[in-house]
């Protein structure tokens, strides 16, 4: 078979070579993401494989039709870049990676859940303006004694719930398609009361349209004055303008924000761009009750191998059976 991958970055290289030697399979990658131009480089392939956050346009899809290419995976999770209305058009399937590596993702945003209840930002920006004595007076948090709302209990969700439980927390959640059976280490409830009982918000669900701005000025209302919020899910979940607004107020101790609601193709790759100038972001920057992140909680060695393995062993059973368990024929719920 004939693979062709897109938006390579180095971390994944190691793998690709890997993959392609232990499956004998041919394997061409590329760093340029897959757009309607480089899309024509994979005529005579079988397949496609990509990675990128810039959007997967119609002409794609159109031009895959046109080289008899029915297959694409991507070694991702999101699929709200994709236009969905113009693959099915075109007749090309989908399929992404799950579940590439939850603990990655989980793990993040108890780092930065530490991280803020420590006031470790206000602690740091003490220490290098040369003031030791006032950087010890910023009292912490314990997170046993907090309340956490995880809101989504997929993968994800699952893991961190029992990492915040594992601390000692109260957890509980909201999902509108709640797990079925037993779950001792947390209680549902409905969105509007995670808003009001959590100390700690921790988001963990799709970008799908109707979650546009599920954090908005409504619900920092709800909210507990001193509450934190955390997204390392997707970036179009918090209204930011009404989360400055908040942060200014002192209604919100702190947030953590691993998917900026603005990040662009310059943000997330500063070192091919050199610079990206978003005032928003450079406000948010200089608050040390905000943690930013370039959309990495994903990014650990076990996740990139995850990612790369996975998604070409979907394309590989998509060409050789006709199916894989992970294909996506529509929105995430």
């Amino acid at each position: 078979m004939k693979i062709i991958a897109y938006g390579a970055r180095v971390d994944e290289i190691q793998y690709f070579k890997q993959w392609a030697k232990d499956t004998g399979n041919t394997l061409e990658y590329h760093t340029e993401f897959l757009d309607e131009n480089t899309v024509e480089w994979a005529k005579g392939f079988d397949g496609i494989n990509s990675l990128q956050i810039t959007p997967y346009a119609a002409g794609v899809f159109e031009k895959m039709h046109a080289y008899v290419i029915k297959f694409l995976t991507i070694r991702n999770v999101g699929t709200d870049n994709i236009d969905m209305t113009a693959m099915k058009q075109y007749g090309i399937r989908l399929s992404n990676v799950p579940a590439y590596s939850p603990a990655a993702i989980a793990e993040f945003a108890l780092t930065d859940t530490l991280y803020l209840l420590r006031n470790m930002g206000k602690v740091q920006a003490q220490l290098q303006a040369g003031d030791y004595e006032k950087a010890g007076t910023f009292i912490g948090k314990e997170l046993g004694q907090q309340t956490v709302g995880v809101m989504g209990t997929g993968h994800i969700g699952q893991v961190a719930i029992k990492l915040f439980k594992g601390f000692g927390a109260k957890v509980i959640a909201y999902d509108p398609y709640p797990m079925k059976g037993d779950h001792p280490d947390f209680d549902y409830v409905s969105l509007e009361d995670l808003f009001k009982q959590s100390d700690i918000i921790d988001l963990h669900v799709p970008g799908i349209e109707q979650n546009t701005h599920i954090i908005n000025e409504a619900a920092f209302n709800l909210m507990k004055p001193g509450a934190i919020v955390i997204n390392t899910a997707r970036p179009n979940l918090i209204d930011t303008q009404a989360m400055l607004s908040n942060l200014k107020s002192g209604k919100l101790a702190g947030v953590g924000i691993d998917t900026y609601e603005y990040e662009t193709e310059d943000l997330l790759n500063l070192a091919k761009h050199g610079s990206f100038k978003d005032p928003l972001w450079d406000e948010l920057l200089g608050m040390p009750n905000v943690v930013l992140s370039p959309h990495i909680a994903y990014y650990t060695e076990t996740a990139v191998h995850n990612m790369v393995y996975f998604s070409l062993q979907h394309l590989v059973d998509f060409l050789t059976k006709g199916e894989t368990s992970t294909e996506v024929t529509g929105p995430a719920k």
